[in-house]
């Protein structure tokens, strides 16, 4: 009598388990970065190292904070800060803006170590490590959590790019640094860059 061997099933291979990229928080952020530097941004749960500024970035972003902080000051209508400051837009978010202004209303925002939502109007300096990409998030970061007013500085176009909130979208606005720009959120304020860069 024959007897037929039991087939064997074939082993399996294994499947191949691929980690996922994790999200980091802004604890996680908090405790991975160096205290008290502005070099590190939070970009959708991804640590982001900023290169250091250049001094026509530094001397355009101090001229503009202590314009605005006079004009903030003499107005009482709110407080403005310059980087580095982390600024809390959601747990993955947190960026440094170059200038920023919280209006009276909203002064409750400003905490301890952070500001803990969106300020009222945020101003970026490109520098020469700034990429597209990063740009575009802030971009849209600022939008979705209601930014109401976004100044863009390019100093080697010599340009800003004025992006102000209505109806929860972004209308953009193109200036020179020839051009007296005049903010909607900051009523009454206007700059010329000419003056800083001549």
């Amino acid at each position: 009598m024959t007897v037929a061997a039991a087939a064997v099933p074939k082993a399996s291979k294994p499947k191949e388990i691929k980690p996922k990229d994790k999200r980091l928080t802004y604890r996680d952020y908090a405790r991975l970065t160096p205290p008290d530097s502005g070099n590190y941004e939070l970009h959708d749960g991804q640590i982001i190292h900023m290169p250091s500024p250049t001094p026509r970035h530094q001397r355009i972003a101090l001229w503009l904070t202590r314009k605005m902080a006079d004009f903030a000051e003499t107005n009482n209508i709110g407080e403005v800060f310059i980087a580095p400051l982390d600024t809390l837009l959601d747990r993955f978010n947190t960026f440094q803006p170059d200038v920023l202004f919280i209006s009276k209303e909203r002064l409750g925002i400003i905490g301890k170590k952070k500001i803990e939502a969106a300020p009222d109007l945020v101003v970026e300096v490109l520098s020469g490590g700034n990429s597209r990409k990063e740009m575009l998030h802030k971009r849209h970061t600022y939008e979705v959590f209601g930014v109401k007013e976004y100044w863009l500085i390019n100093p080697e176009k010599e340009t800003v790019t004025l992006y102000v909130l209505e109806d929860g979208e972004f209308e953009q606005h193109k200036f020179s640094f020839d051009h007296e720009i005049a903010s909607a959120v900051m009523p009454g304020f206007k700059a010329c860059l000419r003056s800083v860069v001549s």
